[in-house]
């Protein structure tokens, strides 16, 4: 069992707290610069290459994989037509052109590509496992299983693999083969943090405290990500822990200005559960400064100001709500009542 982290907070302040100084952020404009230059370079190099050597595919490949990283589609759609005509023998290439027709949201070519990078070469895991993605994308996941069991097929320890079939088993709702799945994926990668992660959503689901123990090793993985913060306090919160999840929620919104999610979990927990109705304001109202557009923390607001009995504010925060949307019958219905009170 996983014992409770007294210093919970003290860790993860700890751990997000690394600000840069003024001379850091001047370093890191000065790494951008450069980035923009060697990118201009690498290119100028790519098209004086080409130049010399108009008929070299793999030049234009190297161009129109460039494209592809800059997200410049139109580009690299010319140069791998390009590349295609004058070489349509190499699996390389429709790889390309795969991630190409995906980025660009036509997902029909992109499957055809990868067909035909495995019609090339049979033992494409990368081709194997991006139409299993593809097929777990659409909600075909019998198909996708089928293309990560090839996959394994050819490479039996593949993380990758074991981790795209515990996705399609907790698409399926079988949590426990999803778990074992993703269990195996870490067996294979013990620094698989999304494999981590899953496991400890799918443990949370269930209330199981072991979830805790994924998320501190997804942490050791990625010290900074706020999803496993997040998820930590979020178990904490569900579990009834209050203590440790106004602790984690509050290193991370200070770790994390903009998470606005911390703020307005920490709201909830001081108007539904501890009942401390000015703390609530004050995290309902820092989840709005982040976000003028949330409707869920303006209606909570309006919850605490309606029941501290000040009209006028929980009228104002509920009317919020429904400039923001329309159809938000929660904040309708407190309108409602208390318009009746009114009269």
């Amino acid at each position: 069992m996983i014992k409770k982290y007294a210093f919970l907070s003290l860790v993860i302040f700890c751990l997000f707290m690394q600000s840069c100084s003024p001379d850091q952020k001047a370093d890191s404009e000065k790494k951008n610069d450069s980035t923009v230059i060697n990118a201009s370079a690498s290119l100028e190099v790519l098209n004086q290459k080409i130049l010399a050597e108009p008929k070299n595919p793999d030049l234009l490949h190297e161009r129109a994989k460039y494209y592809l990283d800059k997200k410049d589609y139109p580009n690299c759609y010319v140069d791998m037509m390009s590349v295609l005509i004058q070489d349509s023998s190499k699996a390389a290439y429709y790889m390309t052109l795969s991630d190409l027709y995906f980025y660009t949201n036509k997902t029909r070519g992109s499957k055809k590509a990868l067909e035909k990078a495995i019609e090339l070469d049979g033992k494409n895991i990368e081709a194997l496992l991006k139409l299993a993605e593809l097929h777990l994308y659409v909600g075909q996941n019998k198909e996708s299983i089928e293309y990560i069991n090839k996959a394994l097929a050819i490479d039996m320890y593949n993380a990758k693999a074991y981790f795209m079939k515990g996705m399609n088993y907790k698409d399926l709702k079988d949590t426990s083969k999803a778990i074992s799945s993703m269990q195996t994926a870490i067996e294979q990668d013990k620094t698989y943090y999304h494999a981590y992660m899953q496991v400890g959503l799918l443990l949370a689901a269930k209330k199981n405290p072991l979830a805790l123990q994924y998320y501190k090793n997804a942490l050791q993985i990625v010290p900074n990500s706020t999803e496993a913060w997040y998820a930590t306090g979020k178990f904490y919160q569900d579990m009834g822990d209050w203590d440790n999840a106004i602790n984690t929620y509050n290193a991370l919104a200070t770790a994390d200005a903009k998470n606005k999610s911390a703020r307005y979990n920490l709201g909830v927990i001081y108007l539904l559960n501890l009942k401390k109705y000015p703390q609530a304001l004050e995290q309902f109202t820092k989840a709005i400064q982040v976000d003028s557009n949330y409707v869920e923390a303006y209606y909570c607001r309006g919850v605490v100001y309606k029941t501290l009995r000040d009209k006028k504010q929980a009228t104002a925060n509920f009317e919020q709500c429904l400039r923001i949307n329309s159809g938000y019958e929660p904040a309708e219905t407190e309108l409602k009542q208390l318009n009746k009170l009114n009269k």
